[in-house]
C-alpha cells in the first residue's frame, strides 16, 4: 500500500509537501500539487483516516442509536441519514439500544473514545431525560429524532404526535363512530403520551367522555396490538385507533380470528405508514410520518453544526398527513 513517503520520493518533495498538496492546503504550486495528486492516484493511494483523525480529532463518524435497527419503522429514517451522509462525506455508525435506559453505555463509549464526532439518538423513552441533559451540559453535538425537549440548546426533529392522535380520532368521529378504542404505545415514550392527548382532544371536541377502559397498552408491539384487541373487542368498541401501524397489524388478526369484518364490523386506523400497511387485509388507513425527511433533515442539522455552519439549538416539528385506505 502506498504512502506519504513513496509519493514524496517520486514526486522529488518532501513528505510535508505531499500532505499539504492532497489536503488542498496553502503553500504548495498549482503544477506541484498536480503532480503529486497524479503519483498518488498511479498508486492508488488512499489517506489514512484513522491517522488523520488524530491530527484533526475528527473522526468524519456520526453515532446513530436507535431502539432496534431491524425494524421496519427505522428503514426510511436511515435511508434519509444515509442521502445526507453521501453527500457530506461522513459515515454512520448504528448502534442499537432497545429503548433500555442500560444501553446509554453504548453513547458512553463512542463519545469518551471519540469514535464519533456527533450523534443522533432516536427514541422518545423519558426515562432517559437525565442522560440527555448530561450531553447537553458536555456540549456533545447531537440531534434527537422523535422528541422536543424545551431546552433551547437542544436540537430537535420530530413529527407532531399530539395532532396525529387527533387525525386518527377525528377521521372515526367523522365516520360516525362513538365507542373508539385507543391501542397505546409504551406509556414511557413521549410520543406514546403525545398520540393519547390527541385521541383525548378530539374526543373531547366532539362531546364524549374520555373511558380509560378503551385504552389498552400494546407497547407498540404487534403481539401487544393482537392482546390489547382483544380486550378492546370484549369493550364493544366499533373502531380502534392504534398508536403505530405494528400494532394495528396484530389488531387486524385478532377480529379476523373473531369472524368479525374490517372495516364493516370494526373499523381501525394506524400510525406510521410503513411500507406493508398497503398490502393488509385490507389496506390500512393510517397517519403517515415523514420519516424519510425526518432523516435526512436530523442528519442535516448535526453536519450543519460539525461543520460551523449552525450554531445549534434547531427545532423541526413535521405535519402529519391521513393515508386513506380501505380499514377505516
Amino acid at each position: 500500500m502506498a504512502t506519504i513517503k513513496d509519493i514524496a520520493r517520486i514526486a522529488g518533495v518532501a513528505p510535508s509537501v505531499v500532505s499539504r498538496a492532497l489536503n488542498n492546503k496553502y503553500g504548495v504550486k498549482e503544477s506541484t500539487r498536480k503532480r503529486i495528486v497524479a503519483i498518488a492516484k498511479e498508486l492508488g493511494y488512499h489517506p489514512n483516516s484513522a491517522a488523520r483523525s488524530l491530527v484533526t480529532r475528527r473522526t468524519e463518524t456520526i453515532g446513530v442509536v436507535m431502539a432496534d435497527i431491524s425494524e421496519p419503522y427505522f428503514s426510511q429514517i436511515v435511508k434519509g441519514m444515509e442521502y445526507v451522509a453521501t453527500q457530506t462525506g461522513y459515515t454512520l455508525l448504528f448502534s442499537n439500544s432497545y429503548e433500555n435506559v442500560e444501553h446509554g453505555r453504548v453513547l458512553r463509549k463512542m463519545i469518551s473514545g471519540e469514535r464519533v464526532d456527533g450523534l443522533v439518538i432516536i427514541g422518545s423513552n423519558i426515562q432517559e431525560k437525565g442522560f440527555i441533559a448530561a450531553l447537553a451540559e458536555q456540549e456533545i453535538p447531537f440531534v434527537l429524532v422523535e422528541r422536543n425537549l424545551p431546552d433551547p440548546k437542544v436540537n430537535c426533529v420530530w413529527v407532531d404526535n399530539v395532532q396525529g392522535g387527533y387525525l386518527a380520532t377525528r377521521f372515526l368521529l367523522d365516520k360516525g363512530h362513538r365507542r373508539i378504542g385507543h391501542i397505546a404505545g409504551n406509556l414511557h415514550f413521549q410520543v406514546a403520551l403525545d398520540r393519547i392527548e390527541g385521541y383525548k382532544r378530539a374526543l373531547e371536541e366532539a362531546g364524549i367522555a374520555f373511558c380509560e377502559e378503551l385504552v389498552v397498552s400494546g407497547n407498540f408491539l404487534t403481539e401487544g396490538g393482537y392482546r390489547a384487541m382483544k380486550e378492546l373487542l370484549k369493550a364493544g368498541c366499533t373502531a380502534v385507533f392504534a398508536a403505530n401501524d405494528a400494532m394495528a397489524y396484530g389488531a387486524l388478526q385478532a377480529i379476523a380470528e373473531e369472524g368479525l369484518a374490517v372495516p364493516d364490523d370494526v373499523a381501525m386506523v394506524g400510525f406510521d405508514d410503513l411500507e406493508f400497511s398497503a398490502l393488509t387485509h385490507p389496506p390500512l388507513t393510517t397517519v403517515r410520518q415523514p420519516r424519510y425527511e425526518m432523516g435526512r433533515r436530523s442528519l442535516e442539522i448535526l453536519t450543519a453544526i460539525l461543520r460551523g455552519e449552525e450554531a445549534g439549538g434547531v427545532k423541526v416539528c413535521f405535519q402529519p398527513e391521513i393515508t386513506v385506505r380501505r380499514s377505516a
